[in-house]
Parts: C-alpha cells; sequence; structure tokens
C-alpha cells in the first residue's frame, strides 16, 4: 500500500500555538520585518511564545510549523511544509507537486512561491532537530528572494551556508536570548496582566532577579499574583534565604535535573559566590577540576554565563535556588573560605559579602567601615546600603551610623539619615547635617553645623571644612564670600550660572554630564549636569534641546532610583514646555515633580511651584499666582538667587497674561534681589521685562538685550514677552527709543530673522500664515483662520502667491476681472484689495504685509509665511540635504483649484516638480543603501505621478534591495499600465531594469 504524503506528517504541528496572558512586545514585530528571522535561544527564553504573539499581531497571513526529529527526513519535512502552506492562497501547489513525485527541494521552493504570493509569514519552530541532518537541504529551497518570510525558531545555532550569505546581504536578522529577554516595561505589563500594578522600584526588582528571563518573570508573576512571594522580599537575593517557596521547582526538575553529579555538585556549593573564577574554587571548594568543569557549564548556555575573563556567574534566581539547598553550616565554612580568598586577591567587596554570609559580622563590619566611603564615592550606594542591613545593628559603630547617614543622604532619604547622623560622633553628625543642608539647598540649615564642625574638627580637615562652607555660601547666593574663600569655586558650572554667565554655564554643564548617565554612581541631586543643561537651554530658548537633556535626566534619575533626580528633571522639563509654549504638557510636568518631591523635601518643591505660578499669571489668575509664589518662598531655605528666580519667574507670567501691571513689583524686586547676589542675568531679563511693562528705561533694556540677544530673539524661559511677533515688536520699540543701541541689537534682531532691527511700524506684533497649498487660506497666529469677505480676495491672494516679486496692478485686475468695463473692473478691484488687505492686515498699519499701489507684492518678512514659498524653497535645495526627504514627503500634492491662468500654470510646475524632487531624494537614498527611505520617496512620487518612469526605476531597485522581488514587479506592471492609458511603453532603461532584476530572481 503506498502512502499518501499527507500520512508522513501531523496537522497538529501546523497549528499556531495559543497565546494567553502573553504581554504586547512591538519592538519584536520589527524584527518580522527581515526576510529571514533566526531566533536562537535555550529553553525558556519564550521564543514559541513571543512570536506567536508577535505574528498575530503582524499584517498578512501566517503559518506554523513544530518541527520534531521525524522532519530530519528531507520526504517528511516536504510533507511538512506542504501541509503548514495548504491554507494559504496556492497553497495546494506544493501538495500536489509533492504527491506527483517533485524533490523535497523543489517542493520547498513551490512553499516560498506560496509565500511570496501572498507575503505569508512562515514559522518553522524547534528548528534545532535539522542541525546536521538531510532535512537542512531542504531549508535553502525556502530562502529565494520575494514578498514572503521565513522565522526559523531553535535552541542552539543553526549553521547553514544560505543562512550566513543572506545575514551579509542584510535579508537575514537575528534574535539572541540577550533581545528576547523581557524589558522592564515588558515585566510591569507582564505584573498587569496578573492584575499587580507595580511601583518603578519593583519594576526594578522584578527585572534585576530575573534578568528579563521569561520564564523565570511568568513563574514569578503567577507566584506573586497568588501571594506566594513577595517582591520585597526578593529585592536582596544575597542576603541569606530567599523565600523562593515552590517557585522554581522548575529550575529542580527541568534544568536541574539531567546534570552529571559532579557539575551539580559544583554548581551547588559555588552558589554560595556571585562571581566564579577557577582559582576561588580550587581553594574554597577543594576543587582542582573547577576550571574544567565551569567551561563545561558555561558551554550549555543556561547554567553559567561568562562575565570576563576566567570569570562566570549564574543566574541570580538560579542562585538562590541552589544556595537554599546547601546546609546553613556548609554554606558558612564555604563563604569563610572564599572570604580569606578574596581578602588575600584584594578584592575587598567581595570578601564583605562573604564575611557576611560566613557570620564573621565583627570582620565585615570593619571592612564597611574602611572601605563604605570609597564606595559610596564610586556610587555604590545600594552596595553599602544592603550590606548595612545585613549587618547586625548591635555591632554597628558611631562611623557606621554615620556611614548609613551618607548613604541614605545619597538616596535622597533625609530624614532617615538625619536620625544616622544623630548616633554618630559629634564631628560626623555636624558634617553630616552640614551635606544634608548643601544636598538640599537650604543654606540657612547649614550655619549651625557649620560652626559646630568648626569646634570641633582637627587642622587635616580644615579644608574639607572650608570648601563645605564656600558651597553653602554659594547657595545662599553669596558668590563674592563663596569664592574668597574657595577661589575654585570660580570654575565651576553653578558658580557661572549664578553670576550670569550663561555660556561659560551651559559648557560646563554639558562636560559634567559627559558620562553622567549610565554606570555606577550617587545621584548628585541639584548638581546633576544633565539637568543644569536642561535649565539653562530653557533660560536660552533652546527649547528642545531644553526638553532632550530633562528627558535624559528623568531617564538617569530613575535608573539611580532618585527621587530628587526625578522630582527636579520633572520640573526641568515643565521649564522646557512652557518655554515652547505647551503650557498643558508643562503644567502636568510640574504637577508630576510636586507628586515625586513631597516625601523627599520641601526645597524641591520650589522649582514646579515657581513654574505653576508663572502658568497662573499667563491665565490670569493673580491671586493663585501669587499664592503659589509665597509657598515656594517659603522653602528657599535662605537662598536669595532662588528667591529672586521665583519672583521674576511669577512676574513674567503676569507680565504676558491679561493682569500685566500687577507684575511691575515683582519685577522690581527680583532685580533688587540679583543685584545683591551679583547675578547679571537675572538683573537683565528684570530690566528687558520692566521697559516692555513701560516701568523701566530703555537703556538697562537695551543692554540687557545686547548682552543676552536670545532673551528677544528665542522663546526663553525669561523672555518678555511669549510670542516671536511679540519679542518682535518689542526690540522694534527699544531701537526707536534707544536709537544708538541698533546697532548692538542687531544679534537679537537676527536670530528674530530681521537683518538689522526693524521699525515698529513693521512689526504689528502677530504672525499671519497664508496658504495656497491644498486650499487657500489665512491664519492668525492664534490659530484664527480669517473669514473672507470677497471670494475674489481669495483668488487674488492665490495670483499674488504664484507672483512673489508681485505683479503691475493693471495685470492683476485683468486676470481677475477680464471681461468687465474698465471702470467697474477697477471699483471692484479697488473693493476686492480693500478686503484682503482686511484680512491680511486687520489690526496691524497697511502695507505691513500687502504692497499696494501701481504694484502690487505680498510683503515678505518673518511675520508673514507663505506655503508655497516655503515648498520652493525646499523643492530648490539640492538632493540629499538633510532633512529635505521629509520635508518634501509633508508637502500638499497640489495647489489650490483656483481658476486663474497663471495659478493654474503655477500648479503644473509644483505638480511636475515635487515627485521630481522626490525621485531625485530616491536616487541618493539608493546611493547611500538606504532602501528603506528610497521606497518611501519613489513609493510617494508615484501616487502624484503614475506614469514617472525615474521614480518607477528607483521603487523597483529598493523593491528589490529590500528582497521583495513581487512588489517590484508589481511596481513595474503599474508604470507599463499607466504609461499605456498615455499612448506610451517604459523606456528602454526601464524595460532593462525590468530584465535584469526579474533574471536576478529566477
Amino acid at each position: 500500500m503506498t502512502l499518501h504524503w499527507r500520512d508522513l506528517t501531523s496537522a497538529r504541528r501546523t497549528r499556531l500555538p495559543a497565546v494567553r496572558g502573553a504581554v504586547a512586545r512591538e519592538r519584536l514585530l520589527a524584527a518580522l520585518d527581515a526576510r529571514v528571522l533566526l531566533v536562537t535561544a535555550p529553553a525558556g527564553y519564550g521564543k514559541t511564545t513571543a512570536l506567536a504573539g508577535a505574528a498575530t499581531g503582524r499584517p498578512g497571513p501566517v503559518a506554523w510549523l513544530t518541527l520534531d526529529g521525524d522532519d530530519a527526513d528531507p520526504l517528511v519535512l516536504a510533507a511538512s511544509l506542504s501541509l503548514a502552506v495548504q491554507a494559504l492562497p496556492g497553497g495546494a501547489r506544493p501538495g500536489d507537486a509533492l504527491g506527483a513525485g517533485a524533490s523535497p527541494r523543489r517542493v520547498a521552493g513551490l512553499v516560498a512561491d506560496v509565500l511570496d504570493g501572498c507575503g505569508a509569514l512562515l514559522v518553522l519552530d524547534e528548528a534545532q532537530v535539522l542541525s546536521g541532518s538531510a532535512g537542512t537541504e531542504v531549508l535553502g529551497g525556502l530562502l529565494a528572494p520575494g514578498e514572503g518570510r521565513l522565522a526559523l525558531l531553535s535552541r542552539t545555532a543553526l549553521d547553514l551556508p544560505e543562512l550566513a550569505r543572506l545575514e551579509v546581504s542584510g535579508d537575514a536578522a537575528r534574535l539572541s536570548a540577550a533581545e528576547l529577554a523581557f524589558t522592564p516595561a515588558e515585566i510591569a505589563a507582564l505584573f498587569a496582566a496578573q492584575g499587580l500594578t507595580l511601583t518603578g522600584a519593583e519594576v526594578r526588582t522584578a527585572h534585576a532577579v530575573t534578568e528579563g528571563w521569561p520564564i523565570a518573570a511568568r513563574f514569578l508573576a503567577q507566584a506573586a499574583a497568588q501571594g506566594r512571594v513577595t517582591l520585597a522580599d526578593l529585592a536582596d537575593l544575597e542576603g541569606g534565604d530567599a523565600p523562593l517557596g515552590t517557585l522554581f521547582t522548575y529550575l529542580a526538575q527541568e534544568v536541574l535535573g539531567p546534570l552529571d553529579p559532579a557539575l551539580r555538585g559544583l554548581l551547588t556549593r559555588s552558589s554560595v559566590f556571585e562571581e566564579l573564577i577557577p582559582a576561588l574554587l580550587e581553594d574554597a571548594l577543594d576543587e582542582p577540576r573547577a576550571r574544567t568543569l565551569l567551561e563545561t557549564l558555561a558551554g550549555s548556555g543556561t547554567f553559567l554565563t561568562r562575565a570576563g575573563e576566567d570569570t562566570y556567574r549564574a543566574h541570580p534566581l538560579l542562585r538562590a535556588h541552589l544556595r537554599g539547598l546547601l546546609p546553613p553550616a556548609e554554606a558558612r565554612e564555604i563563604a569563610a573560605r572564599g572570604a580569606a580568598f578574596f581578602e588575600r586577591t584584594g578584592r575587598l567587596r567581595r570578601a564583605l559579602a562573604a564575611h557576611l554570609l560566613a557570620g564573621n559580622t565583627a570582620r565585615a563590619a570593619a571592612l564597611l567601615a574602611g572601605r563604605g566611603g570609597a564606595w559610596l564615592a564610586q556610587g555604590r550606594v545600594t552596595l553599602v546600603d544592603r550590606s548595612l542591613a545585613r549587618l547586625p545593628r548591635a555591632d554597628w559603630t558611631p562611623a557606621l551610623h554615620a556611614l548609613a547617614g551618607d548613604a541614605l543622604r545619597l538616596a535622597s532619604r533625609y530624614d532617615e539619615a538625619r536620625a544616622e547622623y544623630a548616633l554618630a560622633d559629634p564631628l560626623e553628625r555636624a558634617l553630616g547635617e552640614v551635606r544634608l543642608a548643601l544636598d538640599t539647598v537650604q543654606p540657612e540649615q547649614a550655619w549651625g553645623p557649620l560652626d559646630m564642625a568648626a569646634a570641633l574638627i582637627g587642622g587635616e580637615r580644615q579644608a574639607e571644612l572650608r570648601r563645605l562652607r564656600a558651597e553653602n555660601l554659594l547657595n545662599a547666593g553669596q558668590l563674592a564670600g563663596a569664592v574668597a574663600l574657595e577661589p575654585e569655586l570660580r570654575g565651576g558650572a553653578r558658580y557661572a550660572l549664578r553670576s550670569g554667565d550663561l555660556d561659560a554655564a551651559l559648557a560646563r554643564a554639558h562636560s559634567l554630564a559627559d558620562g553622567e548617565t549610565g554606570g555606577a554612581r550617587a545621584a548628585q541631586n541639584h548638581r546633576e549636569g544633565l539637568l543644569l543643561a536642561s535649565f539653562l537651554h530653557a533660560a536660552r530658548g533652546e527649547v528642545q534641546d531644553a526638553g532632550a537633556c530633562a528627558r535624559r535626566g528623568l531617564s538617569e534619575g530613575e535608573r539611580l532610583e532618585s527621587p530628587f533626580v526625578q522630582s527636579l528633571a520633572l520640573a526641568r522639563l515643565g521649564h522646557a514646555q512652557q518655554a515652547a509654549g505647551d503650557f498643558a504638557a508643562a503644567r502636568e510636568s510640574y504637577d508630576a515633580a510636586l507628586r515625586q518631591a513631597q516625601p523627599v523635601t520641601g526645597r524641591l518643591r520650589v522649582e514646579p511651584l515657581m513654574g505653576l505660578a508663572a502658568l497662573a499669571g499667563r491665565a490670569g489668575d493673580g491671586a493663585r499666582a501669587q499664592a503659589l509664589t509665597a509657598e515656594a518662598r517659603g522653602q528657599t531655605g535662605g537662598d536669595s538667587y532662588m528667591a529672586g528666580l521665583l519672583i521674576l519667574t511669577s512676574a513674567l507670567g503676569l507680565a504676558q497674561g491679561p493682569q500685566a501691571a500687577q507684575a511691575v513689583p515683582g519685577l522690581q524686586e527680583a532685580a533688587e534681589l540679583f543685584g545683591a547676589c551679583g547675578d547679571a542675568f537675572g538683573q537683565a531679563a528684570a530690566a528687558l521685562a520692566l521697559f516692555a511693562l513701560d516701568a523701566g528705561p530703555a537703556e538697562g533694556a537695551a543692554q540687557a538685550a545686547t548682552a543676552y540677544p536670545f532673551l528677544l530673539g528665542r522663546p526663553s524661559l525669561f523672555a518678555p514677552a511669549a510670542t516671536r511677533a511679540g519679542r518682535a515688536a518689542l526690540l522694534a520699540r527699544l531701537g526707536d527709543a534707544k536709537p544708538g543701541a541698533r546697532g548692538p541689537l542687531t544679534g537679537a534682531a537676527r536670530l528674530l530673522g530681521y537683518p538689522a532691527v526693524p521699525d515698529p511700524a513693521d512689526t504689528p506684533g502677530f504672525e499671519v500664515r497664508v496658504q495656497v497649498l491644498g486650499r487657500v487660506a489665512v491664519t492668525r497666529e492664534d490659530g484664527r483662520v480669517r473669514e473672507w469677505g470677497r471670494a475674489k480676495a481669495r483668488d487674488l491672494l492665490a495670483l499674488l502667491a504664484v507672483h512673489p516679486a508681485g505683479l503691475p496692478r493693471e495685470a492683476a485686475q485683468e486676470a481677475l476681472f477680464p471681461d468687465a468695463d474698465p471702470g467697474v473692473g477697477e471699483r471692484n478691484f479697488r473693493v476686492t484689495l480693500h478686503a484682503l488687505g482686511q484680512v491680511l492686515e486687520e489690526g496691524a498699519r497697511s502695507g505691513v504685509f500687502l504692497e499696494r499701489g501701481d504694484w502690487l507684492r505680498l510683503r515678505p518678512g518673518p511675520e508673514l509665511h507663505v506655503d508655497l514659498a516655503a515648498a520652493w524653497a525646499q523643492l530648490g535645495q539640492a538632493a540629499g540635504t538633510p532633512g529635505r526627504l521629509d520635508a518634501l514627503l509633508a508637502l500638499p500634492p497640489a495647489l489650490a483649484d483656483v481658476d486663474l491662468e497663471d495659478v493654474a500654470r503655477e500648479a503644473e510646475r509644483y505638480a511636475a516638480a515635487l515627485p521630481e524632487a522626490l525621485a531625485a531624494e530616491a536616487d541618493v537614498a539608493l546611493a547611500l543603501a538606504r532602501p528603506d527611505r528610497a521606497a518611501l520617496a519613489a513609493g510617494r512620487a508615484l501616487t502624484l505621478d503614475p506614469a514617472h518612469e525615474p521614480a518607477a526605476r528607483a521603487l523597483m531597485r529598493a523593491q528589490h534591495a529590500l528582497g521583495r522581488g513581487a512588489a517590484a514587479g508589481r511596481v513595474y506592471a503599474a508604470l507599463t499600465a499607466a504609461l499605456a492609458d498615455l499612448g506610451l511603453k517604459p523606456l528602454p532603461e526601464t524595460q532593462a531594469l525590468w530584465q535584469a532584476l526579474s533574471g536576478a530572481r529566477t
């Protein structure tokens, strides 16, 4: 009896696995863009779950095949592949061919054609069963270029020459265990699916103990949801018996069970140590074969990973599980021998951990007291904090209480730090109180402890005390006294900021920020370079840079688990958003900063309250602005500079709202405070705002705008007017009041877009946007779309927009009223011109936007924006200019439909130029090996002009480079049809390209 090919395989293996409770992993969907995806990871890394979930979220059909040992036979594999694709369009062909006697390799090629025809994804799970078998030959037939996708899931690396070539060409991508590991966000989502909402600290704990290992993370989430495990209990797996219960029975049964007894014994006994080196195990375990056994365990890919040359480590959960299997006495003995080894070899951090596990508390206390300060300086706050927690309080000395105070202070736990400093010796208690006041910028609280420390400190530490006192003077706004004590402070970023040298401050802040992100370090709180840079960028009106620095600082604060840094970062983000005019987002950031600051220190509330006061003033709520300012001022702790900044910012908010007159007293007080502190920038900002309100002299305002041109030229947080047009009007008024200062004020003028200081008559205080692409419209700066008094005014605007240099009045009249009697046409045109002037210039001097007379023209300038002029500027740039492609893609496809000959002619020119420019960008992208960008540009060009051959050729080449041979064919077919509608055929160049590309596919 002859078997049918279906009898060789099982339909059960072609079912897409059911995914229950899986988290959405959008980042894995991007990997499915590769034509061939290889996913290689050991058991427990969720390959099947991840790909099944990603596949269901992918547009287009999906086929699945779970391989088994029988598929090593090429005939069985061909049958399995045929069965897997039979439900796809055209999916019967491979099975029919197999039944007719086609070779397995030929059947695999037909399967590839099925995938190509419908753009399907085929997932082959458990692909490691094909390694070293004849079945690998069949896989080669699946790898032909086309629209189909293939994903291979394997526990071990697949050694296939075809795959190596595809990787070199960019057609294949890999996902390893590292990419499959859950991110913190995915772990949070996993717990949320179990009904648990984790705090940021709990997410970090879950990620740290599982290291993203998917099966461990899933078990942990399930156990936490069932109440069998508490994340807080797992935060320190090194501190003793981890309360894992039956959580990781999987490890013992599935992972450890098959191990050779010698390997299992080594793994279990070495679980006392975080890092394993052969010399340690030879000494502490009396195991002469340690090197060989470690290499064997690391080679499995499951038990140990290499952490450096000659160094290995086990997964923390595996270690905790194994350590729980050791008898306590044996664990202590091994730890004691390890501690001795670590001390002999100078590994004091490892020695401390081993002494704690061994119960050698006296030696651990001595090590911690001697080295703890250095570890804190290296940023190892968690190490010191956890080591202290493992040490019985009875063994604590005054020095350890001081160390605990330092660790808690660096973790922004200020009340707890103060309690520990109280148990230190008198000098360290006083110095601790000083550092608390410095860290929270509350200079009033530092003077008493500074005097106490001065009475106790020895001569060898006088320099340290002098530095602390100088920094407190700086925090108090007493710059001269600070640098008199410590001249080196003059070179610091905070001195430069508080003295008004913003350029130097920004350079120093970025220098501090270099290398600040990542790595082990302690939070520097208000000294964080990124956050200082964010504030300075906001002050200088560089709002995008300000926001970027604040967001990076926020991420760093989250990594450091520093609520102080996170709160300050949110406040600085609010400043950037307020300067950019995004007031709703700024309010959200300030509110979030206040929530973060609440349990930390009142001083952190000052900046978000300052920002909210400014927003209240802008909104016209003067009473709330004053209340918020008073509340914030009560938290400044004797910092005169911060008090000045607070009052200035609040007053500027009032100055830009409907109650502007209420801002004057605040601006005057801020100027006095900044004068006492020696801050030139604060005085300048106040002087300029006072002039804007007719409450200050032009002389001081001109000097301010000359020294800090960005106060008028950019959207600074401390600008006297919120809009560019408002600042331009103020500059013009200032130049008119001080004609002699017009030259020095040129810097501000150029930032605003003028070659020189403009005249007041040319700065109406608002901007107008003219749109003729897509439709004809006029929009004011406040977003109001202007209504047309007459339809002909709309046509006249379009006519003037397509004649940027202007045109004679008679020509415009003839274009609008070609058949009217001269008198009637003149009268109608005069009314139309007046109506257009009303739309463009209401509230401004006549002629500021529209030149009238014998020659008509839209008067160019920073206050008038014409979208067609901007479009032609982009079209006129050279292909490949940075940002040009994105700008072209955003352009509307055509001009507004206006029944005027000149407008129609311009519309034709624009309609031809846009696809031409896009095709040129596609060619540049291809030359730069960016076929994805080329496809984007050429595809857009062809939607505008389906018969554009250069764009079609570029798109064909791009699709071929992306491995989409069938798509390239569809482009050629669509082009041929579009040309046929015009009575044309593709050029020989296009035909030759298609022949070359299609020939490459066969």
